[in-house]
């Protein structure tokens, strides 16, 4: 598989704490898997966003009688 090198800044807090979560050596595979997540929730969005387009929003009060069938 071809790769593509990246120079990228992050501020230095996040950095360490990805750091200590992933070492060195795992931050390539890291950074990768957080990219892909990123861009399927953008697509998420997207599509959430022409769902509304094309049906119309919510009613009010629908999310709350949902998250009261189903508590997290």
């Amino acid at each position: 598989m071809a790769v593509t090198k990246w120079s990228v800044s992050v501020e230095e807090n996040l950095a360490s704490r990805v750091e200590s979560r992933v070492g060195d050596r795992g931050l390539s595979g890291f950074v990768s898997r957080a990219v892909e997540h990123e861009l399927e929730r953008d697509l998420l969005d997207e599509y959430l966003g022409e769902l509304d387009d094309d049906y119309g929003p919510l009613p009010d009060g629908l999310m709350e009688q949902i998250d009261g069938a189903w508590p997290s």
